[in-house]
C-alpha cells in the first residue's frame, strides 16, 4: 500500500468518524428533546390531576400527616394546613393565602425578613408552603406555577439565604417554621 492510498483511507476514515459524531450528538439532543416533552406532559399530567377531587384529598392527607412539632409549632402547622385546605376547595387567592399564611407563621416569617431582606413575598410564600410538606409539584399547583419556574425560584431563595443547593431548602424552611433558624 502507497502513501496515497493510505492518505485516502486516513481522511475517508476521519470523513465518517465525523459523521459519526455528528450523527451522536443529534441522537444526544433529539433524546433531550424527547425527555423534556414527557417531562412537560408528565407535570401537564399531574396538573390535571390536581384539579380532581382525589387530589384534594390526597392533598389534604398528605398535608396532616407531615411534621411533628411542639404543641406551639404544631397549632401554627394546623392553622397553616386548614388555610392550604381553604385555599384548595374554594380558590382563594394567592394574596389572600400568602397574608393568613404570614400572619399564622408572623414570628418565624418576620425572623427570616430581618435576616434575609431580599427575599420577595413569593419566596417567603414558597417557603412557607415547603416548610408546611408541600412537594414540588403541590406548589406548582398552588401558586399555578410551571416546574421550571418554580425550580429557578427554589435556586434564586437558596442563592438569597446563602444554601449550597435548592436541596436543603425544604429543611432549611421546615426549621423555619418550628423557629429554629438555621445557620446559613
Amino acid at each position: 500500500m502507497n502513501y496515497e492510498s493510505a492518505k485516502i483511507i486516513i481522511i475517508v476514515s476521519l470523513f465518517f468518524i465525523g459523521i459519526l459524531i455528528i450523527a451522536a450528538i443529534y441522537i444526544f439532543f433529539k433524546i433531550d428533546i424527547i425527555n423534556r416533552k414527557l417531562e412537560t406532559q408528565e407535570l401537564q399530567r399531574k396538573l390535571a390531576e390536581a384539579e380532581t377531587e382525589e387530589w384534594r384529598e390526597k392533598m389534604l392527607d398528605k398535608v396532616k400527616e407531615k411534621i411533628a412539632m411542639t404543641e406551639e409549632a404544631r397549632d401554627r402547622m394546623t392553622r397553616g394546613e386548614d388555610l392550604v385546605a381553604k385555599y384548595i376547595y374554594h380558590q382563594q387567592g394567592i394574596e389572600e393565602l400568602s397574608t393568613e399564611l404570614f400572619s399564622i407563621y408572623q414570628k418565624p416569617i418576620n425572623l427570616v425578613k430581618k435576616k434575609y431582606p431580599d427575599l420577595t413575598e413569593l419566596d417567603l410564600l414558597v417557603i412557607c408552603l415547603l416548610g408546611i410538606g408541600m412537594d414540588n409539584v403541590e406548589v406548582c399547583s398552588i401558586l399555578r406555577m410551571e416546574k421550571r419556574t418554580l425550580y429557578r425560584r427554589r435556586q434564586l431563595i437558596a442563592q438569597r439565604i446563602g444554601l449550597n443547593s435548592s436541596t436543603n431548602l425544604e429543611e432549611f424552611a421546615k426549621n423555619i417554621l418550628q423557629e429554629t433558624l438555621p445557620e446559613a
